[in-house]
C-alpha cells in the first residue's frame, strides 16, 4: 500500500469543531437507546404475547410511545447527517491542503465499506456499509450547487423512504420479506438462538433475517434513499458553515429552538395518533398520512435537538451538561461498534451475556441503555485523555494513509 504522508497527524485542536463531537455523542446515545428498544421490542427477539405478559406491560407501552416521539428516527437522522457533514468537511480540508483528496477520500470510504460489511454480519442494524456506499455518491455529486444539494436532499429526506415503503408494499415485495423476517416462528427461533449462547448460530440466524428483510423485502432501497437524503443535507449544512461556526450563528440557533421542537412534536404526536387508528380509518389513508407526518416531524425535531445542544454548549452556564458527549463523539466509530457488544451482552447468553431476550420490557431496557452509555462516556473520557484516536479511528486512519500515526498523546514537559 502506497504511503500518503500528508495530514497524517491528528486533527489540530484549532481545526476540530467540538460541537460536532458533542452532536455525534448525543446522536450515539439515541442510537443505543433505540437499538436496544427495537431488539427488545415486538418482532425481533420477543413476541407480542411475551411482552404483554410482563408485569409492567402498561408502563412499557407508555415508555415505548415516548421513545417513538423523542428518539425514533431522530437519533439515526442526526448520526447520518453528521456523517455526511463530516465527509464533506474532510473533502474541503484535504483539497485546501493540496492533498490528493479524491484518492484519500475513496480509500477512506472503501475501508469504511469493509468495516461496515464485516459488522453487518453480526449486527442486523448496521448502517456503516450503506454510509460508505452513499459516501461514494456524495463525492461524485460534490459539484452540485447548494440549491441542488438542498433540493435533492430534502426530497429524499422527506419522501424517499415512505414512498419506497408504499411502492414495495403495493407490489407485495415488502410483505414477502417481512412475512418471513417477522413471523412468530422466526422471532422465537432468534430468541432461542440468542439464549443458546452460540455465536455462530447467532450470526447464521441474523444473516438469514437480514437477507429476507433487506433484499427479499427490498428494505435496502428505502435505507439508501434515507441515507442519501441525510448525507446531502449534511453536506449542504457543511457548505453553509452553520455547525462548524455555531458560536457565530448562536442567535439563529436560539431563535429557532422552540419553534422547531414545538412544530416537530405536534406533528409527531399526530402521526402516532393516526398510526394507532384501526385499519381502514380516515378512508384507509390513516397509515399513509401517519408516515408522512412522521417524515416531516423527524427533521424538525432533529434540527431542534441541534439548536438545543448548540445553545447549551455555547450560551449558558450549563455547558457541563453536554460536554461529556464530546469524547464519545470524538471516537464515534469505536463507540458505535462497541454498542453491538453491549446489545449482545444485554439480550444473548453469548459470553457473560444477560440473556434478556423475550423477558424484559422497555422501561428496564431504557435504564440499562442509560447505564451502558454512561459507561461509554466514562471510558471515552479516559481514553481520549491518553490517546489521540479511538482504536477503530486509528485503524481507519492508518489504512487510509498507509502510515501509523502516534497512538498515545504526548505529555507536555513539566
Amino acid at each position: 500500500m502506497k504511503s500518503i504522508t500528508i495530514d497524517s497527524a491528528p486533527t489540530k485542536s484549532g481545526e476540530r469543531h467540538v460541537i460536532m463531537d458533542v452532536l455525534r455523542g448525543f446522536a450515539l446515545f439515541g442510537v443505543l437507546v433505540m437499538n436496544v428498544s427495537d431488539f427488545g421490542g415486538e418482532g425481533i427477539l420477543a413476541t407480542e404475547e411475551q411482552l404483554k405478559a410482563l408485569p409492567n406491560a402498561d408502563i412499557d407501552a407508555s415508555v415505548l410511545m415516548g421513545l417513538k416521539i423523542l428518539v425514533t428516527d431522530k437519533a439515526n437522522t442526526l448520526f447520518a447527517l453528521l456523517f455526511g457533514l463530516g465527509f464533506w468537511v474532510q473533502m474541503e480540508r484535504l483539497e485546501a491542503r493540496g492533498a490528493p483528496f479524491r484518492s484519500i477520500y475513496l480509500r477512506r470510504s472503501a475501508i469504511l465499506l469493509v468495516i461496515g460489511t464485516l459488522h453487518w454480519v453480526v449486527f442486523a442494524f448496521d448502517i456503516l456499509h450503506i454510509y460508505a456506499v452513499v459516501a461514494f455518491i456524495l463525492l461524485f455529486c460534490r459539484n452540485l450547487s447548494d440549491r441542488m444539494l438542498l433540493g435533492i436532499g430534502s426530497i429524499l429526506f422527506l419522501f424517499g423512504a415512505p414512498v419506497a415503503q408504499i411502492l414495495l408494499g403495493a407490489t407485495g415485495i415488502l410483505e414477502a420479506g417481512m412475512g418471513v423476517a417477522f413471523a412468530e416462528e422466526a422471532v422465537l427461533r432468534r430468541q432461542e438462538v440468542a439464549l443458546s449462547g452460540s455465536f455462530s448460530e447467532w450470526v447464521a440466524v441474523t444473516t438469514r433475517w437480514q437477507i429476507y428483510l433487506f433484499f427479499v423485502g427490498g428494505v435496502i432501497l428505502g435505507w439508501l434513499f434515507y441515507v442519501i437524503g441525510r448525507f446531502f443535507i449534511g453536506a449542504w449544512l457543511a457548505r453553509r458553515g452553520w455547525i462548524q461556526n455555531a458560536a457565530v450563528y448562536f442567535p439563529k440557533f436560539k431563535k429557532y429552538l422552540a419553534r422547531l421542537l414545538v412544530a416537530g412534536f405536534v406533528l409527531e404526536i399526530l402521526a402516532q395518533i393516526l398510526k394507532a387508528q384501526p385499519e381502514g380509518a380516515w378512508f384507509g389513508i390513516a397509515g399513509i398520512l401517519a408516515q408522512f407526518l412522521h417524515a416531516f416531524a423527524t427533521p424538525l425535531i432533529a434540527a431542534g435537538y441541534i439548536c438545543a445542544l448548540v445553545v447549551i454548549f455555547h450560551g449558558s452556564s450549563f455547558s457541563w451538561l453536554v460536554k461529556p458527549f464530546a469524547p464519545v463523539g470524538q471516537m464515534a466509530l469505536t463507540n458505535y461498534l462497541c454498542q453491538t457488544i453491549i446489545i449482545l451482552l444485554i439480550f444473548t447468553n453469548i459470553g457473560p451475556g444477560l440473556g434478556l431476550a423475550g423477558n424484559t420490557g422497555q422501561g428496564v431496557l431504557v435504564v440499562i441503555s442509560i447505564i451502558a452509555f454512561a459507561a461509554q462516556v466514562i471510558l471515552s473520557h479516559f481514553w481520549m485523555r491518553n490517546f489521540a484516536y479511538g482504536p477503530a479511528e486509528w485503524l481507519w486512519r492508518s489504512l487510509t494513509y498507509g502510515t501509523f500515526p502516534k497512538f498515545r498523546r504526548l505529555r507536555a514537559a513539566t
